[in-house]
């Protein structure tokens, strides 16, 4: 996009600035993320056009964050900082061109960075501790007041359904050839689905969640977490889906498309140490189904992207990029080799998570 159409866009939330420079920021794939320097001014901030294919409901995205916001000052909560959503000139979050492009701007947190890979133990702590955080802190907010992204995302129910179709519409011809795969998954199916029945009955409760626990939407400074950040997938949803997904990343010594199968491993310093700094921060507004069940998380968030690679795989892959035609059934295995380590260290994984939760 040419610049001076950023600038313009731009002015709309810092008309009372002048803008010195505006250019391309991040690595993130959805949105597209600009860097907005003003002279004479030290503060920067970010602006984003916000993919309305992925995200239907800007308005929503911008109204969560604010009542966030909110919640965060009045109760003075700030140990770990989040960018804050500017105003346009008329007061919207939301900024909207005449095309009907959705455009938001935030602050931006600054004198600190991102990571992609835990290279050492404080990394992981210092992450499960800003998780943790972001979970205490938002204790008390109506979850009804907060719209839902991505509607279903982390459902386990809908992604089983959503795998039955693929089974049975079977696109691509590819459903024998992976037999095992889904005996696997299907083995494993009724425990999973006993945490939704804890859900609808109340005994685990529903939260604010941040649903995207990359070790990357954390920002550090020297050597601490600093920010929370990327609060898109932010919503109604339960503790599992945040402790869970980070470990399904953090804790797998391969990539997520890795070939060769004997590599994937659970890496246990990094297991135990996201868990370090995590379950201390919300062990006191913990169910006791909560306590008895978190051991189950990673497994369930790994299983749940297990079977979204799967059904993607048996669709002829029509929603994961892939490089080559067997891509999501290398994904896919990942998921079912990392479930089946969970599954093997399942005892000392839990002494891990009752040293953090019971001390």
């Amino acid at each position: 996009m040419k610049t001076s159409s950023l600038v313009v866009i731009a002015q709309n939330f810092l008309q009372n600035s002048v803008i010195e420079q505006i250019k391309p920021f991040g690595n993130g794939h959805i949105n597209d993320t600009y860097l907005v320097s003003l002279k004479n001014e030290k503060e920067e901030y970010i602006l984003q056009k916000i993919n309305t294919t992925i995200f239907l409901d800007a308005e929503g995205l911008a109204k969560n964050h604010l009542l966030i916001q909110n919640h965060l000052k009045k109760e003075k909560k700030g140990a770990i900082e989040l960018a804050e959503i500017i105003p346009d000139t008329i007061g919207n979050y939301i900024f909207r061109t005449k095309e009907n492009e959705a455009w938001r701007m935030t602050s931006r947190i600054k004198e600190a960075y991102s990571i992609d890979l835990v290279e050492h133990n404080w990394q992981a702590t210092e992450a499960g501790r800003a998780y943790g955080w972001f979970i205490n802190a938002l204790e008390g907010i109506d979850t009804s007041k907060l719209s839902e992204a991505i509607p279903n995302f982390h459902k386990l129910s809908f992604r089983i359904d959503q795998l039955n179709q693929a089974i049975d519409e079977n696109r691509a011809k590819r459903k024998e050839d992976v037999s095992d795969l889904l005996d696997f998954y299907k083995k494993r199916e009724k425990q999973l689905v006993e945490i939704e029945e804890h859900v609808e009955n109340k005994e685990i409760p529903i939260r604010i969640t941040h649903n995207d626990t990359k070790i990357n939407n954390v920002l550090f400074r020297n050597t601490k977490a600093a920010a929370v950040i990327d609060l898109d997938t932010v919503g109604p949803g339960i503790i599992f889906y945040d402790f869970g997904d980070a470990l399904r990343t953090i804790a797998n010594k391969a990539n997520e498309d890795e070939k060769d199968i004997s590599l994937v491993k659970i890496n246990l310093d990094a297991y135990s140490n996201f868990s370090k700094g995590f379950l201390p921060q919300v062990k006191k507004v913990l169910s006791a189904k909560e306590k008895e069940l978190i051991h189950l998380a990673p497994i369930l968030m790994t299983y749940i992207m297990g079977i979204r690679f799967l059904a993607d795989y048996l669709n002829g892959d029509i929603y994961y990029k892939i490089k080559y035609p067997e891509h999501n059934l290398v994904r896919t295995k990942v998921q079912m080799q990392l479930i089946s380590e969970f599954e093997a260290n399942k005892n000392e994984l839990i002494t891990i998570i009752h040293q953090y939760i019971h001390d």
